[in-house]
């Protein structure tokens, strides 16, 4: 078999809006992600077959290894849309909280993706990996771009100026992402009419210059005292602002200098189980 390993890296939501429900359910969504420096490492095995197989491990136990694993779904639907059967092997070492918003099922379904193209010269573009990872899962595409992506229907990298710094907090409950989303079903929330002006005004000047501005509907939705709290503690230890990041139910806190960001990290620590400073990075996958 030949194999590659990846670094897949975690993403906060700079701007997340729900904006409709289509006719099958789903949401329509205006989305800027930001890929951070936590990464998990995903090998991947893969030799041509007369009929598609995948095998999947984790080192964490509570992780499926089953087709409900999202880096099966990625092996499998790249084999289906690719028109090329395989034997597959993905072994997954995880460092993205499970459960938190960061992407951390999305990353790993990136990395099979972003692997198969190479193991297999596919040699398919960004567009198209985009289209194969959509199909498996909402922020699949965005993982696979990395760095800083819009996405209003269609995804767009954005190329923006400087570096920043953020100190995430992993508290000890979860949020259901499928729950989350059916609150909204519910909900009277009207769409955030800013996301264009903040889309504008990031690609000329940067995440520092939209941090007053950052925004994640899931905040009203949950309305969770907890989460309120913890922005809070952040903005106090002199984070520029903080918030939820995806569905939950990690909180981010946005700041300019690594100096600043460990202080905090460290004097967070004191109260939450997992404190973690990471930075922004301008890649979603890279293979080595």
């Amino acid at each position: 078999m030949n194999t590659v390993t990846a670094q897949s890296f975690a993403k906060l939501n700079l701007f997340l809006d729900i904006t409709g429900i289509m006719p099958n359910g789903y949401h329509y969504i205006n989305n800027i992600i930001q890929s951070v420096s936590l990464s998990d490492t995903v090998t991947v095995s893969a030799e041509k077959s007369e009929q598609f197989s995948c095998e999947i491990s984790c080192d964490l136990p509570e992780i499926p290894t089953d087709s409900c694993n999202t880096a099966y779904k990625a092996a499998k639907i790249f084999s289906e849309t690719s028109g090329i059967n395989a034997k597959i092997s993905v072994s997954i070492a995880k460092r993205i909280p499970v459960m938190g918003g960061m992407g951390g099922s999305s990353v790993d379904a990136s990395a099979v993706i972003y692997a198969l193209d190479h193991l297999l010269c596919t040699g398919y573009s960004s567009k198209k990996l985009c289209e194969i990872g959509e199909k498996v899962g909402a922020d699949v595409g965005l993982c696979l771009l990395g760095g800083t992506v819009i996405y209003d229907g269609e995804y767009r990298k954005a190329d923006i100026p400087g570096e920043c710094w953020f100190v995430c907090v992993q508290p000890d409950f979860k949020c259901e992402t499928a729950k989350a989303y059916s609150l909204y079903d519910s909900a009277h929330i009207p769409t955030n009419s800013g996301f264009e002006d903040f889309c504008g005004k990031l690609e000329q000047d940067g995440i520092l210059s939209v941090c007053k501005d950052i925004y994640n509907i899931f905040t009203l939705l949950h309305n969770d005292g907890r989460i309120d709290r913890i922005k809070r503690e952040l903005t106090d230890q002199g984070a520029i602002n903080a918030e939820l990041t995806g569905s939950g139910s990690v909180v981010f806190g946005v700041f300019d200098s690594a100096v600043k960001a460990n202080l905090a990290c460290a004097k967070m620590s004191s109260a939450y189980n997992r404190v973690f400073v990471c930075r922004s990075v301008n890649d979603g996958v890279l293979l080595y």
